[in-house]
């Protein structure tokens, strides 16, 4: 089975970032690379929400926002946009693994975790045979946290603000 690496730390430690860092040396090496990105939105120098980017085809779609909104979702000020989300999530499942080198995934958060599709796919991936690096958060307690965490091949890596470069290197020798 191929590395599954679990990046986890505490907010704003620069998982996302490393996620980007990765996703461009690996392009750059000609993987093929699938999964999303949840780039935070700001206005005003503030944060109003996120978006889900998918890494592969850069669609991108408005997932979390502050404000007033007709959805199902919330979480904390933030108004989810769930069925948005999912329509990520149905392209990544419909992905063959023999046309993936490598799955990222930013992040396996509590928004995310609305999502019933996305919590199916997340179980599938781990136990496929195609390199997966993922965040997680660091405090989060969801079931699926301690699914993922018991299979034997899952790399828990924990980053904070000292040693991202360290682990940028570690995950290259994982994973090449």
């Amino acid at each position: 089975m191929k590395s599954k690496i679990l990046i986890t730390g505490p907010p704003r430690c620069g998982k996302s970032t490393l996620i980007s860092k990765l996703i461009c040396y690996f392009t750059n090496k000609d993987y093929i690379i699938h999964g999303f990105l949840t780039p935070e939105i700001r206005k005003n120098n503030k944060r109003i929400g996120f978006d889900a980017e998918d890494i592969n085809s850069k669609m991108r779609i408005k997932f979390a926002r502050v404000g007033n909104y007709e959805t199902r979702f919330k979480l904390g000020k933030y108004y989810l946009f769930i069925e948005e989300f999912e329509q990520i999530i149905l392209k990544l499942d419909r992905v063959k693994s023999e046309k993936v080198d490598l799955i990222c995934i930013d992040e396996i958060g509590k928004m995310e975790l609305f999502s019933k599709k996305f919590l199916e796919f997340i179980k599938k991936i781990f136990y496929s045979d195609i390199h997966i690096i993922a965040t997680i958060g660091k405090k989060m307690q969801h079931p699926l946290k301690d699914y993922i965490l018991n299979i034997p091949e899952v790399n828990l890596i924990n980053l904070n603000r000292q040693n991202q470069h360290n682990v940028f290197q570690k995950i290259i020798s994982i994973i090449s």
